[in-house]
């Protein structure tokens, strides 16, 4: 009731002085020569604004008031807080006769999972297991997979030596795919990598990663028409092979790499019209392969086939 008396005052002063300050009326001389300062240039529109608000207040004060709405009790777990709780109804017990044989009751059992073993993290393939397995997976034509295998070996290869040997099955790989312009790349990568370990050691197996990124080489160049390169690139391969002086008889595949590059420059001399020299290689090749395919029929047996058709056609040519 008191808010209500005080706004309905305080809404009078302020409608009765806007009144007299706007110049619609006088009550007197009491507002006349009321200075309003820096507001006296807008004494109209700040009579106004007051007699507005004075009425404002004065409808504010007469207005009846809602009556506020009963709010809701709280909730905590489900349970309203200041209801009424409803009493408990205590049940009149009845006694019944015990059991004459009561049964055991064994306790619940808890069956407590055992904590998960932690599976200890997958040892990363190594490099020459990742280079197994390309070899596998090229023998079984899954060029799908072997590309995955030659991108783990390119990112597993840290050494001269192992970046070398993963541009050169780059190279083959890509050359398989008809890529030659990649495959050429790649052996050109390899080829740097592997004068580096030839550098590093004069041993006969940086020997024969030279001349397989050689031979690489060797491929593409003939395979592009570019024979001068071919040439140059098998003839050096060769005569890496020829420095082990020998030593490659207890490996087969080194035997038949020399084998293979013998009949490649072969090839490429008797293209230049050196028929002679070109039989000189194919009978040095014959002879591998010979000494091959008695050891392991069923592995080099095609080889020497090839080889003596070759070598025996090359012969006709000399002797016709």
């Amino acid at each position: 009731m008191l808010a209500r008396l005080v706004g309905i005052i305080l809404g009078l002063i302020l409608a009765t002085s806007g009144y007299v300050v706007a110049g619609w009326g006088s009550l007197g001389n009491w507002a006349t020569n009321l200075d309003l300062g820096p507001f006296e240039p807008h004494r109209p529109a700040v009579g106004v604004a007051a007699a507005m608000v004075g009425g404002a207040l004065i409808v504010a004060a007469l207005l009846p008031r809602r009556k506020p709405k009963k709010r809701a009790a709280p909730m905590a777990f489900g349970l309203e807080l200041g209801a009424p709780q409803a009493q408990p109804v205590v049940a009149t017990p009845t006694l019944t006769p015990p059991d004459p044989k009561p049964e055991s009751v064994a306790p619940p059992v808890m069956s407590v999972a055992p904590p998960a073993a932690t599976q200890p993290a997958p040892r990363p393939a190594t490099f020459a297991e990742l280079r197994g397995r390309l070899v596998s997976l090229s023998r079984d034509g899954s060029w799908h997979e072997a590309a995955r295998a030659l991108s783990a070996m390119k990112t597993t290869a840290q050494t001269d030596e192992e970046l070398a040997i993963v541009y050169r099955d780059l190279g083959d790989f890509a050359r398989a795919q008809g890529q030659m312009d990649d495959a050429a790349e790649a052996y050109d990568t390899s080829v740097s990598y592997a004068r580096q370990v030839r550098q590093t050691r004069g041993d006969d197996e940086s020997a024969e990663l030279l001349a397989g990124s050689l031979s690489g080489v060797g491929d593409v160049a003939e395979a592009e028409g570019r024979l001068d390169a071919a040439l140059a690139a098998f003839e050096e391969a060769l005569a890496l092979r020829r420095s082990r002086g020998g030593r490659e008889a207890g490996d087969a595949g080194a035997q038949r790499a020399l084998s293979v590059n013998l009949e490649r420059l072969a090839d490429l001399r008797e293209d230049r019209g050196h028929r002679m020299r070109a039989l000189d290689l194919y009978r040095e090749s014959y002879d591998i392969a010979g000494r091959l395919a008695a050891a392991d029929p069923a592995r080099f047996g095609p080889d020497l086939a090839v080889t003596r058709a070759r070598l025996n056609e090359l012969e006709a040519k000399i002797s016709s």
